[in-house]
């Protein structure tokens, strides 16, 4: 990975070493023909999202389950009730059943639907596992 690009990376940690915390990088949640969606609200281990008219949706953590890190989505009620789960690139929904996939390079994450369709995208620059997770979430209607 570019120096340039592992810069936020490298300032969240050295911030959070010293008890600063850094605001959330926001980023748009665009669909297949580039359009935006909603919001991505990115921090270290979680992110929050927002639709089109920025109320809340939902978030997506990291929670270490069976002596792995996973990502579990929930919903933006009270509840906090569990909406889906996510692991090695896989976005299941409650019941277990898979609803799609994700990826990314250093710049960009990109959401696939059960067939292999892409169906969104959003320019995550930091904490892409847990921004790709969170994007598949909200495009593929976990959020």
């Amino acid at each position: 990975m570019p120096p340039v690009l592992r810069l936020p990376l490298l300032l969240t940690l050295a911030f959070a070493a010293l008890g600063i915390s850094l605001p959330p990088l926001t980023v748009d949640i665009l669909d297949r023909d580039g359009v935006p969606r909603g919001k991505a609200q990115v921090f270290q281990n979680y992110v929050r999202l927002q639709g089109p008219d920025g109320a809340p949706r939902g978030a997506i953590g990291v929670v270490m389950a069976e002596g792995s890190a996973r990502l579990f989505l929930v919903g933006p009620d009270r509840q906090r009730k569990l909406l889906g789960w996510s692991r090695n690139h896989r976005l299941f929904d409650a019941q277990n059943k898979l609803v799609g996939y994700y990826s990314w390079t250093p710049i960009w994450s990109y959401v696939y639907d059960a067939e292999l369709k892409r169906v969104g995208q959003a320019q995550c620059l930091a904490y892409q596992g847990v921004c790709a997770a969170g994007v598949a979430g909200f495009l593929l209607g976990l959020l």
